[in-house]
């Protein structure tokens, strides 16, 4: 993420401060600890926790849905890509806040020094943020 942060930032003829994934890590530990690449990481698992299980769980309770409980056979390959496209759709609008979270906190390590960090932790984040934003952010 910061790889990716760090490009909107430059100034014409300014140096990257990070040149990859390894250096990224490494300046990453120098600079803010060694637990420093894990920020953000149980707002990752919320997410995918969130997405995975929704993805999941939906898919035969939607395939059922579509061709009936009681169909007997090969079930057609629409029917498949229609019931995984749902679930996935529905877990994704569903986990899509987590990733909010999960993006917020990972750039908290790459705010300039001085600067007071917004989100004490996941819990924070979420209250903070649906406090001041709303729930449809």
């Amino acid at each position: 993420m910061r790889l990716q942060i760090q490009g909107q930032r430059l100034k014409t003829g300014d140096i990257p401060k990070y040149k990859g994934l390894f250096d990224t890590v490494l300046v990453m530990i120098k600079e803010e600890g060694f637990r420093s690449p894990y920020k953000g990481i149980y707002a990752g698992f919320q997410r995918q926790l969130v997405y995975a299980s929704l993805r999941t769980g939906l898919y035969d309770p939607i395939k059922n849905m579509i061709c009936g409980k009681d169909f007997k056979g090969d079930i057609p390959l629409y029917t498949k890509i229609i019931a995984g496209l749902s679930s996935g759709a529905i877990g994704i609008l569903i986990a899509n806040p987590t990733d909010v979270i999960k993006i917020r906190l990972q750039a908290e390590g790459n705010l300039p020094q001085g600067v007071p960090k917004r989100y004490s932790g996941v819990t924070d984040a979420w209250i903070k943020i649906y406090k001041n934003e709303g729930f449809l952010i």
